[in-house]
């Protein structure tokens, strides 16, 4: 049995999850090891710590926790990264002014500048490989995407 049914094959919902699974499976392998590998450069900003950027340039400062719950990962995993990148001063912290044991962290200038610099290196490489690609099928892409991230957030937490 090939690999992959033929274009307009009737594929049963459990052929389709098990395709699903192996196509993110091979999907998160190729963008991790080469295409999200590049446009870091030497220093803090890595494929773990980029997504703090990231969500810190397009919702603003945030209460650790928020942050934590956004990312989905552990309170001591995302704490090791947003450590990582004060100590390079890409973000800020202070207590928030309504309970001093909770920490509020914003993004720095130069954290801003970091990410954006990062968001265009990834960006490039995914221009280079959806370059045969029309418009329509790059936002078809971007749609189920979307909708796949959303769905998962829904069902696992975090959002990005």
């Amino acid at each position: 049995m090939p690999d992959r049914p033929f274009p307009g094959a009737v594929v049963s919902v459990t052929d389709s999850i098990s395709q699903v699974e192996r196509e993110i499976t091979v999907l998160l392998r190729r963008t991790l090891e080469h295409l999200w590998a590049r446009g870091y450069g030497e220093g803090p900003v890595d494929r773990y710590t980029y997504p703090v950027l990231v969500l810190l340039d397009s919702h603003g400062p945030m209460l650790l926790t928020e942050l934590t719950a956004r990312i989905g990962l552990s309170k001591p995993t995302v704490s090791r990264q947003v450590s990582r990148l004060g100590f390079a001063s890409l973000v800020e912290t202070w207590p928030a002014p309504h309970d001093p044991r909770a920490v509020v962290v914003r993004l720095t200038p130069e954290g801003a500048r970091q990410a954006q610099r990062v968001g265009e290196a990834r960006r490039e490489s995914l221009r280079a490989v959806l370059v045969g690609w029309s418009d329509t099928d790059s936002k078809t892409l971007a749609t189920l995407l979307a909708r796949l991230n959303t769905d998962l957030a829904g069902h696992h937490g975090g959002d990005e």
